[in-house]
This record gives structure tokens, C-alpha cells and sequence, in this order.
């Protein structure tokens, strides 16, 4: 049986420890500060969302009128022009059609 001597030996780098953890750190460091720019933009989006949410639900809980059957300006709409609710006329003129333009903007 042939037995063979392994030796260690430290090949030598062109960094020491300490630089080389201090590199590391840096490099962590780096890449930490975009990560906390995009985060607090995030945040602050997501405040501006909830502040801009409440303030709408706190105009609607004020306004008088909250829905639109009892709404006097629909109603006049429908006795002199618009017919009747869900008629042919008042279709025409107040229905929405939705248009896919996701393709339009890639």
C-alpha cells in the first residue's frame, strides 16, 4: 500500500484578511443603499396611497349625494332626455366600452 504525505499549504493571496473582509463589507454596503433608496420610495408611495384613500372615503362620507339613483342631476337626465334606466337611449349615451391598450404600451 503506498502511502502518500498531503501537506497544507496556504497559497498566497493578494488580499489579507482584514482587507479582504473590509472589501466585503464594502461591497455589502454597496449594494445595502439602493436596496434602502428603493425601499423608503416604496414606503412613501404606499403613505401617499393611504393618506390620498382616506381622504377620498372622507369626501364621500361628506357629500350629500352618495349614490347615483338619488342623484337630482341623473334624475332630471332621465325624465327629459335619457328614457328610462337600462333603456336602449341611456345605453348608448352612458355605457362605457373597455379597449385592451396593455399591448399598446410594450
Amino acid at each position: 500500500m503506498n502511502k502518500k504525505k498531503h501537506l497544507f499549504a496556504e497559497d498566497s493571496f493578494f488580499l489579507s484578511r482584514r482587507k479582504f473582509m473590509a472589501v466585503g463589507a464594502a461591497f455589502v454596503a454597496a449594494l445595502a443603499i439602493p436596496i434602502g433608496w428603493f425601499t423608503s420610495k416604496l414606503e412613501r408611495r404606499n403613505e401617499y396611497i393611504k393618506a390620498r384613500s382616506q381622504g377620498l372615503y372622507k369626501d364621500d362620507s361628506l357629500a350629500k349625494t352618495r349614490v347615483s339613483h338619488a342623484n337630482p342631476a341623473v334624475e332630471k337626465y332621465y325624465k327629459e332626455f335619457g328614457g328610462e334606466p337600462l333603456g336602449h337611449m341611456s345605453h348608448e349615451l352612458l355605457h362605457t366600452h373597455f379597449v385592451d391598450r396593455t399591448k399598446l404600451s410594450s
